[in-house]
Order: structure tokens, then C-alpha cells, then sequence
């Protein structure tokens, strides 16, 4: 007999033996069985999460830095001032929350305390694109709601008379 050319390809497989070895890896019992007993048991257990709608307080109590400025800031251990800090960076958890939370706002139509709370997660917090491109479309979508048309580079100190209709006269 002639050697093969490539050894690789020169393996013999059974197909018998495989598919003998393959039907005993795979279980008994399908994966979505589950019996009535056990059924009944979870059942007497469960209790359905209620969501009541305050995803903005609970935001402010996950990230205690994006409180507004007039609300007191949290009390320090030992009285001692924070010196400049790095931005914070928000978890996954804490994006989703700070999604959740403006969709709140939005739907109570406290269109100011939204874009507040854009401005103070751009200063405070490090965001990736993603993030920092939502905040951006919030904010513009809540100052149309507004009717408050803002010049390129104008500050928060700016934005914020404008919104509460003070003028800069």
C-alpha cells in the first residue's frame, strides 16, 4: 500500500462508534422538564418584581455625585474636603439605571430636571461614546420639548437661565 499523502486527512472515524458515544453525552431528561411537583413548589414561591417608578431617586442613591446642587452633598468621614476627583465611572448597571431614569422624567414631562441631569453626568462622570451621544440626543430632544434654542459653546450656567426663563439681560 501506498502512503497518503497527508497523514491528517488519512484518520478513519466509525460513524457508529461516534454516534454511539454522542447519544450517551446527551441527558436523559429534556432541559425544560420539570416536574409537577417541583412546579407546584416554585409557584407557591414566586412573587412578580413590582416596579414602583422611582428609578431617579434610586440613580442619585447609586451615584450620590450626580445630586442636584441645591440638595446637601453626603457626609464625608472625617469632615474632610475630597480634592479634585476623577471622574466616576458608571457600571453597566448604573447606565441602565440612568437610562431607566430619564425615560421616567420624560415621562413626567420634568424636561428641565433632565437635561440638569445630562449636564451633571457629562461633568461628573466618564461616559463612553455611546453613553455621552444619548445624553447629547436627551438633551436637545428635551430643549425642543422646551422650546429653547441654545448657541454653540453656551455653559450650564447659561442653559440653566435660559430654562428657567431668566434671560441673560
Amino acid at each position: 500500500m501506498a502512503e497518503p499523502a497527508n497523514e491528517l486527512f488519512a484518520i478513519e472515524v466509525d460513524a457508529d462508534n461516534y454516534a454511539e458515544t454522542a447519544a450517551h453525552d446527551a441527558p436523559p431528561v429534556s432541559r425544560t422538564f420539570q416536574s409537577e411537583a417541583d412546579f407546584q413548589a416554585q409557584k407557591a414561591t414566586y412573587s412578580a418584581k413590582i416596579d414602583v417608578g422611582n428609578n431617579y431617586e434610586r440613580l442619585l442613591g447609586a451615584v450620590p455625585l450626580l445630586k442636584p446642587v441645591d440638595e446637601p452633598p453626603p457626609p464625608t468621614e472625617g469632615h474632610i474636603q475630597p480634592q479634585e476627583a476623577s471622574p466616576v465611572q458608571l457600571g453597566k448597571n448604573d447606565a441602565q439605571l440612568l437610562g431607566y431614569a430619564v425615560g421616567e422624567l420624560y415621562y413626567d414631562k420634568r424636561y428641565r430636571d433632565i437635561i440638569q441631569l445630562c449636564e451633571r453626568v457629562e461633568l461628573v462622570c466618564e461616559t463612553d461614546g455611546k453613553t455621552a451621544e444619548s445624553l447629547r440626543r436627551w438633551t436637545r430632544r428635551c430643549e425642543a420639548r422646551l422650546g429653547v434654542q441654545l448657541g454653540e459653546g453656551e455653559t450650564a450656567v447659561a442653559r440653566t437661565r435660559a430654562l428657567d426663563g431668566q434671560g441673560t439681560h
